[in-house]
């Protein structure tokens, strides 16, 4: 009897254990890096390669195996990484630690996918976009107050970059300037910019009303000081713009 009720035990166990590895994948491939990004032109790579990882069941990293590349939209063309000679038939092999990694670069503005497969496994997916109407503006003034936007009691400072403090602004006649709303402001709060002082021959902007994270642009036409306000919070900035050289 117990010999009999060891030996259903064991063949429960191996049972189990069987329908365990029946389930888990042999192998997976996952993104490893380069997805979703951003290219302004046609001529140029995209700034990260795009990366795919095999691994086993348990995670495990697999070496030497073929991965194929394969464009599913837009146009372009994949190369190795890094040295940027094209492929020939679309394919990479992983290496020790189970990376295979390619370049694109888009020959056609929108958005392009790019997929990378491997047999037993599934296939993965990477987005990219490419439109020259993306390219970040050349001076970019961040305005808001420090702790709320009630107006008054904290108007509205302006900084360029990351630095949250008064600072020089400048640009250059004829250069893209945006002015953004701070995006670290509570969703309720709302800004208007306009100028009030703008120099000879230089055309005013107003924003309308606008919300946190929200941006405005505008090229200054005109060479000398433009002061703007916050119409809604308070607190002015002046914009120092300087011929083109």
């Amino acid at each position: 009897m117990g010999q009999n009720r060891a030996r259903r035990g064991f063949l429960l166990l191996f049972l189990v254990a069987g329908c365990r590895d029946a389930t888990r994948p042999e192998r997976r491939l996952l993104i490893y890096g380069g997805n979703n990004q951003v290219a302004f032109d046609t001529v140029t790579r995209f700034r990260l390669p795009f990366s795919v990882r095999a691994v086993d069941g348990d995670g495990h990293p697999l070496a030497a195996i073929r991965v194929d590349w394969r464009i599913l939209a837009g146009s372009g063309e994949l190369m190795a990484y890094p040295d940027s000679e094209r492929l020939t038939d679309n394919t990479t092999a992983t290496g020790t630690d189970g990376v295979a990694t390619v370049s694109f670069r888009s020959r056609s503005l929108g958005s392009a996918i790019i997929s990378a497969s491997i047999i037993g496994a599934g296939a993965v997916e990477f987005h990219a976009v490419t439109d020259p109407a993306l390219v970040p503006p050349d001076v970019i003034i961040t305005g808001g107050p420090m702790f709320d936007c009630t107006g008054g009691a904290d108007p509205t400072k302006y900084w360029i970059d990351s630095a949250i403090r008064d600072t020089i602004l400048s640009a250059v006649v004829g250069q893209r300037v945006a002015i953004r709303y701070a995006d670290y402001l509570s969703a309720g709060c709302t800004a208007r910019f306009k100028s009030i002082v703008v120099p000879a021959g230089g055309t005013a902007f107003d924003t309308g009303v606008i919300h946190p994270g929200d941006r405005f642009e505008f090229k200054p036409d005109a060479v000398g000081n433009w002061t703007f306000i916050d119409a809604i919070n308070g607190g002015s900035g002046t914009l120092i713009v300087r011929p083109a050289s």
